[in-house]
């Protein structure tokens, strides 16, 4: 594995993350469109989550308070995917009550990703 300081890794990790920020905004705009693009941007953001959570796993941050804010941020888009998800596919639930569900945590991405910044 190899040993990355903590520029060195911020600078990869962010190529890596950028591509689920990419696909979280694709799934916040998708939600005023139709089911069909808001399944198709959550099966996207869970797999750039995906990707990055095994790329975290491969390459810990030097930093375990950055690493575990990262990873905290990383459990909160697949919580989005999958809520997403198992609303759309298996019709469950109260839609009204999905949606403010999702716009909740779609603020807490925000706001982790805002807080990115005090590193």
């Amino acid at each position: 594995m190899e040993q990355l300081n903590a520029v060195e890794w911020r600078m990869k990790a962010m190529a890596i993350l950028y591509r689920v920020t990419a696909a979280e905004r694709r799934f916040s705009g998708s939600m005023r469109v139709n089911e069909v693009t808001v399944l198709a941007a959550a099966d996207e953001l869970e797999a750039a989550t995906r990707d990055a959570v095994v790329w975290l796993e491969a390459h810990p941050c030097p930093d375990q308070r950055l690493g575990a804010h990262l990873a905290g941020m990383l459990e909160t888009c697949t919580e989005v995917a999958r809520t997403a998800q198992r609303a759309i596919v298996g019709h469950t639930g109260d839609t009204a009550a999905v949606m403010a569900r999702l716009n909740e945590l779609l603020t807490v991405i925000d706001l982790r990703w805002e807080s990115l910044d005090a590193w």
